[in-house]
């Protein structure tokens, strides 16, 4: 059984590796995370091979959890949950009820619709809908005379599939991985391509396994470690050079962030601090600003640093947060900083395929008005 997990770097090319290195003749299924991140795939697909490979199955997680390990599987979801006459309506994407809720004093206390986990009710509406929320959950949940549905379905796939691809696995989160993992202990061939430090910088889907253990971060080295553990084969040369940024900005980032990237030389761009003349960059349009949050509200084209995670630009502009002002000094220290800021600013800071301009919070605060759209 063939198990492979690539770290790479940002701009390192992950999708492109999945796209270009796939036997076009094998049955493969390649999953993601987001409907972005299945469209970038099926634009790289039809790069590398003139169109999506007529064997090969390109699909969102969610999309994947609910045709391929529930729909076939509903007769024995209804069995296990002893409600044999179910039959589900489709699919919702809104939130189950929260286990607590708040009463009129604003304390936390027992949510009355809220259902165990037991129940079949923890994972569908009244109208007889799964929660596109807890698919992962319930799949995990059934068995059938002591047999997984997670075997079950393993077993499936490896007659229907030469190969399993998970593009962007950092990007899953508590029982998703939970699933994944479970999953692949059991497929024959599967490759997951990642990258550690973009984890948690999307506005949702940040807690838990596999980053978190209780409430402390998990390490890069101890992250390593555990799926080496769980049995997989973790490659860390293959992806380890950045397409997108220059060797200046690699460095840069390797020596202020502590976040290992190289460049494989491919673009050259410089790292500018530009506090004392800000505007002349400010006002370039063709120079695109990435800032903390709230991108919309500005007149010049900005992206949020979270969203633009995913995006290359021909040069970018980073305006830092206040916990950040001192990154130009010889006593900033990255691990003082969020993990989750540090993992943002790490995703900011490398999308340029040019030059890296930077600013100061405090810097940009003095000229903040003068750019809000009213």
């Amino acid at each position: 059984m063939a198990k492979r997990v690539i770290l790479a770097v940002a701009g390192a090319g992950k999708t492109y590796y999945i796209c270009h290195e796939i036997d076009p003749t094998k049955r493969n299924l390649i999953l993601a995370f987001t409907h972005e991140n299945i469209h970038n795939i099926q634009k790289e697909l039809c790069d590398a091979h003139g169109c999506v490979p007529e064997l090969t199955t390109v699909s969102t997680f969610d999309s994947f959890v609910y045709h391929q390990m529930i729909l076939p599987y509903e007769p024995s979801i209804a069995e296990h949950f002893g409600c044999p006459k179910f039959v589900s309506s489709g699919i919702c994407t809104i939130n189950p009820p929260p286990k607590t809720t708040k009463n009129a004093k604003g304390k936390p206390v027992a949510n009355p619709l809220y259902k165990k986990k037991d129940q079949l009710a923890h994972y569908i509406t009244a109208r007889g809908q799964y929660y596109c929320a807890t698919l992962s959950e319930l799949v995990l949940q059934v068995k059938k005379k002591r047999e997984s549905l997670v075997k079950r379905v393993a077993a499936r796939l490896n007659l229907f599939y030469d190969c399993v691809l998970i593009d962007e696995f950092q990007d899953f989160r508590e029982y998703d991985y939970e699933l994944i993992m479970a999953l692949t202990k059991r497929l024959n061939n599967v490759v997951l391509v990642g990258d550690y430090h973009q984890h948690s910088v999307s506005a949702t889907n940040n807690s838990g396994k596999p980053f978190k253990n209780k409430s402390k971060d998990v390490s890069y080295d101890d992250f390593v470690a555990e799926l080496r553990n769980s049995g997989f084969e973790v490659d860390l040369t293959t992806l380890n050079k950045s397409r997108r940024c220059s060797a200046e900005i690699c460095n840069y980032i390797s020596e202020k962030l502590h976040i290992s990237i190289t460049s494989n030389g491919d673009h050259s761009g410089s790292v500018v601090w530009i506090d004392d003349d800000p505007t002349v960059v400010l006002n370039q349009n063709q120079i695109t600003k990435l800032v903390f949050n709230e991108a919309a509200s500005y007149t010049f084209h900005a992206m949020n640093w979270s969203y633009s995670k995913g995006d290359t630009v021909n040069s970018a502009c980073v305006i830092l947060t206040d916990g950040l002002d001192n990154l130009d000094s010889e006593s900033f220290d990255p691990e003082k900083v969020k993990l989750t800021t540090l993992n943002k600013l790490y995703v900011a800071m490398t999308r340029s395929r040019g030059d890296l301009y930077l600013i100061k919070a405090s810097t940009f605060k003095k000229l903040k008005d003068a750019y809000i759209a009213h």
